[in-house]
C-alpha cells in the first residue's frame, strides 16, 4: 500500500477496481486488512478504497487525538486526494459508529453504508466489557497481546493470522485507546432518524453481543434493509466474507439502478416540460 500525507498524518491506503466507489471503515486496534476478502470480492466491479486510520496498521501516528469527527475528516480528505467525490461505506463492528457519524455530517458525500455487526452506541454489558478490556490492554501498551487476540479471532488460516498480527502490532496503542474511548463515549441513537441515505445491516445469527443493536437501528433509521447470516458469528468480514460480498453487491446494484432510473425520470420530466401556449397563428412564443 502507498502512503499519502492527509490532514496531518501519513495514511496507508490501497485503491483497487473500477466502478461505484466503496470505502472500508475498520474498528479499533486492527487495521484495514480485516477487509481483504471483501475488498478482493467487491473490487471486481467496484472501485474500493482500503486504508488504515492514523495509528492503526501501517498508517503513522499523530499528535492529534482520535475522535470520530477527525476520522470522518481524514476519510473525506483522503477521498479528495484520490479524486473520489462520493462513495458508499462498508464498516465493521465499532467502525460502524464512524460510518454513522459520516452519514450524519456528510450526507452528500456518502451515498449510504453497509454496516457489518453495526451499533449506534457501545451499550450493553458485553459490548462495554469488551471495549474496556481493549482500553485496558491499550493503556498497558500490550501490543503483542492485543495483536495476538485480534488476529486469532479474525484469521481463518495461518497465513492470514500472521499478516493480521503483523499489521495490528505495527499500530500505536495510544491511538487504539483514543479510538476505543471515543467509541465508548459516542451515541448516534437519538440522531438516527436524520439519516436519510440507505443503510444495509448485516448480522450473524450467532452474534449474541452485537446483534441486539439491530432492533434499534431498524426502528430508528428511515431507510434500511437487514440480512441475517445463518451459522455466522461476529467476525463477518472473514468468516462470512463471500455471503457479505453477495449481499452488498446486490444491495448496491439495486440502489444504483434506482438512482439511474430517478435521474432519467427527472431528465425526462425536465425535457418534457410544456411550452408556453401558442399564439393565434399556432406559433409558440420565445421562452
Amino acid at each position: 500500500m502507498p502512503l499519502l500525507h492527509i490532514n496531518g498524518a501519513e495514511l496507508h491506503y490501497h485503491v483497487q477496481g473500477k466502478g461505484t466507489p466503496v470505502v472500508f471503515i475498520h474498528p479499533p486496534t486492527m487495521g484495514s486488512r480485516v477487509f481483504t476478502y471483501l475488498r478482493n470480492d467487491l473490487s471486481r466491479d467496484h472501485r474500493t478504497l482500503l486504508f488504515d486510520f492514523r495509528g492503526h496498521g501501517r498508517s503513522a501516528s499523530s499528535a492529534a487525538s482520535i475522535a470520530f469527527p477527525l476520522l470522518v475528516e481524514d476519510t473525506c480528505r483522503l477521498m479528495d486526494a484520490l479524486d473520489i467525490p462520493s462513495a458508499y461505506l462498508c464498516a465493521y463492528s465499532m467502525g460502524t459508529m464512524v460510518a454513522l457519524e459520516a452519514l450524519l455530517t456528510h450526507p452528500g458525500r456518502f451515498c449510504g453504508a453497509a454496516l457489518l455487526a453495526g451499533m449506534p452506541e457501545a451499550s450493553g454489558r458485553a459490548v462495554r466489557f469488551l471495549a474496556k478490556a481493549g482500553l485496558a490492554a491499550s493503556a498497558m501498551r500490550a501490543k503483542q497481546l492485543v495483536a495476538l487476540a485480534d488476529s486469532w479471532v479474525h484469521a481463518d488460516n495461518i497465513e492470514a493470522f500472521r499478516r493480521l498480527r503483523a499489521e495490528t502490532a505495527a499500530g500505536d496503542p495510544v491511538k487504539w485507546r483514543e479510538y476505543i474511548a471515543a467509541g465508548l463515549a459516542y451515541s448516534a441513537t437519538d440522531r438516527l432518524p436524520a439519516i436519510e441515505n440507505p443503510v444495509l445491516l448485516i448480522y450473524g445469527r450467532k452474534d449474541k453481543t452485537f446483534a441486539p443493536h439491530a432492533q434499534t437501528l431498524q426502528e430508528r433509521l428511515p431507510n434500511t434493509a437487514t440480512a441475517w447470516i445463518p451459522d455466522a458469528g461476529h467476525t463477518l468480514p472473514v468468516q462470512a466474507a463471500d455471503t457479505c460480498g453477495q449481499l452488498i453487491r446486490g444491495w448496491l446494484a439495486a440502489l444504483e439502478e434506482k438512482r439511474t432510473d430517478d435521474e432519467a425520470r427527472e431528465e425526462f420530466a425536465y425535457g418534457s416540460a410544456p411550452l408556453a401556449d401558442p399564439d393565434e397563428f399556432g406559433h409558440h412564443p420565445e421562452l
